[in-house]
């Protein structure tokens, strides 16, 4: 059976390709998820924030490994804060599924 080139199908075909974990993500989830916890502590502090914020954004420096989005969301927001571009006390929704 060929895989299709155009349509729904084709993109149902693609879908299932990007959802479908690969051995190596598998293998790598448990890293991931001790890396995850390590930058969820770090930037705790909002210090920590700020300065990530510079690197990222104002130097535009790239992390080193990928950080989950959920975790440069609050870097971003402390950042613009002290950048005086997000309402000093106004905080970012919680999960908005």
């Amino acid at each position: 059976m060929t895989t299709p080139t155009i349509g729904l199908e084709a993109w149902e075909a693609n879908r299932k390709t990007w959802t479908t974990p690969n051995e190596q993500y598998k293998n790598d989830s448990e890293l991931l998820k001790e890396k995850a916890e390590r930058c969820r502590v770090l930037l705790e502090n909002q210090a920590e924030r700020i300065t990530f914020y510079q690197r990222l954004v104002l130097q535009r420096q790239s992390f080193r490994t990928p950080v989950p989005l959920q975790h440069v969301i609050p870097i971003l927001v402390t950042g613009w804060q002290e950048d005086g571009l997000w309402p000093k006390g106004m905080v970012a929704p919680p999960d908005s599924d």
